[in-house]
C-alpha cells in the first residue's frame, strides 16, 4: 500500500481542488430553448428579450455559460413565447426534462441571468475562499438554525486544521524559479489571488423570488431531491461555481462538511474535470478576465507535465498538453507500474465519490 501511495503522490497535482479548479476548469455550458407563441414568431418586446440573453451568454460573450436556441419547429399553445433551462449536455446526455419553464419576459429573464445571491459567490471565489456553503432553508426554523450551527461549527474546525498542501508556488515564487528551469507545473498558481483556506455560507429563503431560477438549478442536480423540499439542504460551491450534491437534514453535521472540506483544500488528485463530481452553475461571470494578467511568464523551455492527461494523449482542462519528447512519454507509458497508478488513482477518486454520497443524509 505504501507503494501504491508514493506512486499516486507523484502523479497527483499540488494545487488543491479548489484553486485548480478556479484557475484551469473551464464552465460547462447551459442551454435555453426558446418556443414561440401560437402564432411562431416572437413580438417585438419577446425579440428584445432575445437580444439581452444573446448577449450575456454564448461562445463570443464570455459573460455567462449559457447557449440561446429558437426551437423553430415547436409553437406554444399561448399566444406568448416561453423559455426552457436545461443542465449542460455533458452532464445529462441525451436531453432531459427542462430544469425550469416560464414566460419569455425580460423579467424572467435577467432573474435567469443574474441574482445577488450568485454575484456574492462569485466575489467570494474570486477573493480566494476555498468555498461558498449555499443554505436553502425548509422555512421551519428550528431545522434551519440547526443547519446554520452545524455549518459554522464545520467551518471553524477547517480552518483550524486544514493546511494547503506542501510545494505548491505562488506567482511571484514560480517566477523566480522558471529562470532556473525548475519550475512543476502540477504545482504552480497561475494568478495571484490569495490562496487560503477559507469557506462561508450563504441563506436562501424558499420563498426568494430573487433567487426562484438559481433554487431550481440546485434543487434539480439529483431526480429525488424534490422528496426533501421540507428539509434544508446545503451545497457547497467552489472553483468557477461549481457545486457538488446536497447534504440535507441531519446529513448536515460537523463530520460531513469537513469531510467535504477536505476534499475541496486536498492536492488535485485528478485534473480531468469531468472525472471530478460536481455541477457546474449558470452565472454571469468573466472568469478568464478576473484571473487574466496574473499568469507566469515561462522564460526557458520547460520538460514536459506528465500527468493524467499526458498519459492518456488528451489534453486536461484549461490547459494545453503539447508532446516536445514523444519518446520519453511513450517510453513512460509503457512502464506497467505507471499504468497501474493510474488505475488505482481513479479507482480512488470513484470511491471517494461514493462515499460522501452515502453519508450526505
Amino acid at each position: 500500500m505504501i507503494f501504491f501511495g508514493v506512486m499516486i503522490a507523484g502523479l497527483a497535482c499540488q494545487v488543491p481542488v479548489f484553486r485548480f479548479a478556479l484557475e484551469r476548469w473551464e464552465t460547462d455550458s447551459y442551454t435555453l430553448v426558446i418556443v414561440p407563441g401560437a402564432s411562431g414568431q416572437l413580438s417585438p418586446s419577446e425579440n428584445e428579450v432575445l437580444r439581452f440573453l444573446q448577449s450575456r451568454g454564448g461562445a463570443d460573450s464570455g459573460n455567462m455559460n449559457l447557449e440561446v436556441e429558437i426551437d423553430s419547429k415547436r409553437i406554444g399553445e399561448s399566444s406568448a413565447g416561453a423559455m426552457e433551462l436545461f443542465y449542460p449536455p455533458k452532464l445529462t446526455g441525451p436531453r432531459t426534462p427542462p430544469i425550469w419553464s416560464g414566460a419569455l419576459t425580460m423579467g424572467n429573464a435577467k432573474t435567469l441571468a443574474d441574482s445577488s445571491i450568485r454575484r456574492e459567490i462569485v466575489s467570494r471565489l474570486l477573493r480566494g475562499e476555498s468555498a461558498v456553503w449555499v443554505l436553502i432553508e425548509s422555512g421551519n426554523k428550528e431545522k434551519d438554525d440547526r443547519a446554520v450551527i452545524e455549518t459554522e461549527k464545520a467551518i471553524a474546525k477547517a480552518e483550524a486544521e486544514l493546511k494547503i498542501p506542501d510545494g505548491v508556488l505562488t506567482v511571484a515564487e514560480a517566477r523566480k524559479v522558471s529562470a532556473g528551469n525548475e519550475r512543476d507545473l502540477n504545482a504552480t498558481l497561475r494568478s495571484s489571488i490569495p490562496l487560503k483556506i477559507k469557506f462561508s455560507f450563504v441563506r436562501i429563503a424558499r420563498s426568494n423570488p430573487e433567487e426562484a431560477i438559481f433554487r431550481e438549478m440546485l434543487l434539480h442536480m439529483e431526480s429525488d431531491l424534490g422528496e426533501f423540499r421540507n428539509e434544508p439542504m446545503v451545497f457547497p460551491v467552489f472553483g468557477r461555481g461549481r457545486a457538488l450534491e446536497p447534504l440535507i437534514a441531519r446529513g448536515i453535521n460537523c463530520a460531513n462538511i469537513f469531510e467535504h472540506s477536505s476534499y475541496f483544500c486536498g492536492a488535485c488528485s485528478c485534473e480531468i474535470k469531468n472525472q471530478n463530481p460536481g455541477v457546474d452553475l449558470l452565472i454571469s461571470s468573466n472568469w478568464e478576465a478576473a484571473i487574466a494578467g496574473n499568469e507566469v511568464v515561462v522564460e526557458k523551455s520547460l520538460p514536459p507535465l506528465l500527468g493524467i492527461g499526458t498519459l492518456m494523449g488528451k489534453a486536461t482542462d484549461g490547459e494545453e498538453v503539447i508532446d516536445t519528447t514523444r519518446s520519453d512519454s511513450l517510453d513512460l507509458i509503457s512502464r506497467p507500474w505507471m499504468i497501474v497508478g493510474g488505475v488505482i488513482l481513479l479507482m480512488l477518486a470513484f470511491g471517494s465519490v461514493v462515499i460522501l454520497r452515502n453519508k450526505r443524509y
